[in-house]
């Protein structure tokens, strides 16, 4: 269990949860660090959604660990956001357009983590889990803490799929109520 100040966290909370709720990746917001913050809140809340703090910082302690990998994008948006894409029809089709113009979309079900790309809306629509998530990102993006899934870069959900077989030749670092993780 964490052992945080709850009354800090929640005011601080309610703070972020006001600037990052409203999604600053489309509101014109100039500070990177709401965007990355914002990217690393909404993956704590998808790939670990009715699970604890705990859990979910775990998932954003996996996506800090892959900016430290030559592996994975230097930006948490885009290590989040990885995966294959495929330009949309509509802008395929005219040849003259500009490539700035062109519109992509992540090919369902073949993201990094799969909320990203699953074809489901990406609205927070519970907000206790958010604030768990916003909380969750924040602890891991300012490092507090010790890294409780020991340098893990990856992990699944171990209770809706066996092994998976990208995890044949990696090490289990932690095994946690949801997620099993790994390096």
């Amino acid at each position: 269990m964490l052992d945080v100040s709850w009354s800090a966290l929640t005011l601080l909370t309610q703070v972020l949860t006001g600037i990052v709720l409203y999604n600053p990746v489309n509101s014109g917001a100039s500070d990177g660090m709401y965007e990355e913050l914002y990217c690393l809140s909404l993956n704590a809340y998808w790939e670990a959604r009715g699970e604890g703090l705990d859990e979910k910082l775990a998932v954003s302690q996996v996506v800090m660990n892959r900016l430290e990998s030559d592996d994975y994008p230097n930006m948490i948006c885009d290590v989040i956001t990885e995966g294959p894409i495929r330009e949309s029809w509509t802008t395929r089709q005219n040849v003259d357009l500009a490539q700035e113009d062109r519109i992509y979309y992540p090919v369902k079900n073949k993201c990094q983590f799969s909320w990203y790309c699953d074809g489901r809306s990406d609205e927070v629509r519970n907000l206790h889990g958010w604030e768990d998530s916003v909380i969750a990102a924040l602890l891991a993006y300012i490092e507090y803490g010790a890294n409780r899934v020991d340098g893990a870069t990856h992990y699944y959900a171990h209770e809706k799929i066996s092994k998976p077989s990208w995890a044949e030749n990696m090490t289990v670092t932690m095994v946690l109520e949801g997620h099993t993780y790994l390096r």
